[in-house]
């Protein structure tokens, strides 16, 4: 099961952008939202038990954003578990860094998985495999597929593909490479949502959006985009929400915007507006 998820500062609007495009194999699959007073989140998978856990993308109070990427499936608990954790309990990317360092100190191991983190002027990637970490810093941009850039788990990974058939090794890889060459360009936030549709020359499950063939391989059937600003006050930035549903290059995106601290009116009305 592949995904795709990514940040960019932009420094000259004041906004961070957090962005996930997320594929399935079941194309039924709906969203359960995790909305709490203090931050709100989508629901994530496990991807050994097909159970719900965690959070796959969510955004808290303080602006921090987080979105996971998944790489391998083992016994261990679900990284979405930590992401969870990280937009429920940090105030900004480094706290969330210290938060799983804990974790992984304290002996916690998670199933194989990208974690991006985002606020005001930062982005970090955590690549977890276990109890082994590694991490990426950034001022602007990152971006992250279904592999691991820094983590030595290649091998591993292309015998657990070629078993499974679902993509390649090189699938991840070339998509990455493609999401580079587009989010290097990305100056306004409505480049992150035509980056997101992009199929390059043609449609593949090496394009942004990814279409499958016939159900056999999993294909984008979700696009967040998380838009925090912090231009008005940066202690309490705005947050906007937006989802599309289904392919991205077929659907329009919906905006919903988030208020913290959320009471049950704020929490319905979001929910209305999600699954209207």
């Amino acid at each position: 099961m592949t995904s795709l998820a990514g940040a960019v500062i932009l420094a000259d609007r004041k906004k961070t952008v957090l962005f996930k495009n997320r594929d399935v194999l079941n194309t039924e699959q709906c969203d359960t939202l995790f909305y709490d007073v203090d931050c709100f989140g989508i629901r994530g998978v496990d991807k050994a038990t097909q159970k719900e856990s965690g959070l796959t993308v969510g955004v808290n109070r303080h602006g921090l954003a987080v979105a996971s990427t998944h790489v391998h499936k083992t016994v261990d608990p679900n990284y979405d578990l930590l992401a969870e954790q990280i937009v429920m309990f940090a105030k900004d990317a480094e706290d969330g860094l210290k938060m799983t360092r804990s974790y992984l100190k304290g002996g916690r191991k998670y199933q194989w998985g990208n974690l991006i983190l985002a606020d005001h002027d930062s982005i970090l990637v955590i690549e977890i495999a276990g109890s082994n970490h590694s991490i990426e810093r950034s001022e602007r941009k990152a971006l992250r597929t279904s592999h691991h850039v820094m983590l030595d788990t290649e091998d591993t990974l292309r015998q657990s593909l070629a078993k499974s058939g679902e993509y390649t090794y090189e699938n991840s890889v070339n998509r990455l490479y493609r999401g580079y060459e587009l989010v290097k360009e990305v100056s306004r936030v409505d480049g992150v949502f035509d980056m997101l549709k992009d199929h390059g020359d043609n449609p593949s499950s090496e394009s942004m959006c990814v279409h499958g063939e016939n159900g056999e391989v999993p294909e984008t059937r979700r696009s967040y985009v998380i838009e925090v600003n912090h231009g008005k006050d940066a202690k309490r930035p705005s947050v906007l929400f937006h989802v599309a549903k289904g392919r991205p290059c077929e659907n329009e995106f919906m905006a919903i915007p988030l208020v913290f601290p959320a009471d049950e009116q704020v929490m319905e009305r979001a929910r209305s507006m999600y699954f209207e």
